[in-house]
């Protein structure tokens, strides 16, 4: 999955997420209703997360 600064994601349980850094082995994401910054490898955010839908 490749993706970039400022990017949403959803995870598995409907939450949302922006991703507030990209570096090679691992992101940075926050809750979009939250304050918790929070960094994973790469893997971990392919299994749990998906792109938020884009409304056009």
């Amino acid at each position: 999955m490749k993706l970039q600064t400022g990017e949403l994601l959803v995870a598995k349980n409907g939450k949302q997420y922006r991703v507030v850094e990209c570096y090679e082995d691992s992101i940075s994401l926050m809750p979009v209703d939250g304050y918790t910054l929070f960094s994973c490898r790469r893997l971990f955010v392919e299994f749990s997360f998906r792109p938020a839908a884009r409304v056009a």
